[in-house]
């Protein structure tokens, strides 16, 4: 084989092995920014969660959002549903929000660290005692490894990740940078300096007065680990 053709051949088995390299060496650009699925209707920031009043703003469609800073902090921004292969008619759906601090490990995997206090679910279950409840969200989320490509129909950034178990996240597509997230600090419960929040406190005085609730745990790919359980107190 002739030099140039095996400089060639050399070239093409690096493109390829690319394709499925998901290692920070293989990024074309940083985390920085915000990212979203499908049609870009899920986006973090103020417009989706205000975990202060404990509210939730519903998007036209579902899908997935994280935006991250250079600086190590990370937004999370969830919509979705979860199907009942028992009872089709029990759909059950979710809207999440937290955010943290995030680390880039050695072995190429990431590894979020939510603040604890902050975080929010909302489940919709229709066949539940109770069918709409919120609480707090708490789930610190591992992904083996992650990836930053060029789209090569839209020329746009996007970040591939794969969970812990190897199962693809749905690709999100840089929607903005610098990225729309709420401060990267504690904004309510015990916060870095270990005050304590009066929203905290006013959050778990209204939660008491109406219902009861104990708080199941999520895994990364959303489904339930422990059921949510409501027990009313009129």
């Amino acid at each position: 084989m002739s030099p140039i053709l095996a400089l060639a051949a050399l070239a093409l088995a690096a493109a390829v092995r690319a394709q499925g390299d998901l290692s920070e060496a293989n990024n074309v650009t940083s985390l920085q920014g915000t990212w979203s699925s499908g049609s870009g209707a899920v986006q973090t920031g103020g417009d989706f969660c205000t975990p202060a009043e404990d509210t939730f703003t519903y998007p036209n469609n579902t899908g997935i959002s994280y935006s991250f800073t250079d600086t190590g902090f990370f937004e999370e921004a969830q919509y979705r549903y979860t199907s009942n292969a028992t009872n089709p008619s029990c759909i059950q759906g979710y809207i999440l929000w937290q955010h943290g601090t995030y680390q880039l490990n050695d072995n190429g995997s990431i590894t979020l660290y939510p603040f604890g206090s902050d975080g929010r679910i909302q489940v919709q279950d229709p066949c539940a005692a109770t069918t709409n409840v919120i609480t707090y969200y708490d789930q610190i989320t591992l992904y083996a490894d992650w990836g930053i490509i060029i789209d090569q129909s839209t020329a746009n950034y996007v970040l591939n990740l794969n969970r812990f178990d190897g199962a693809k996240m749905p690709p999100m597509y840089l929607v903005a940078n610098p990225p729309n997230m709420l401060p990267t600090q504690y904004l309510t419960g015990t916060n870095a300096s270990g005050q304590t929040s009066s929203r905290k406190r006013n959050f778990e005085a209204r939660a008491s007065g109406a219902t009861k609730l104990a708080i199941g745990a999520f895994t990364a790919s959303g489904a339930l680990l422990g059921a949510l359980a409501v027990a009313s107190l009129f």
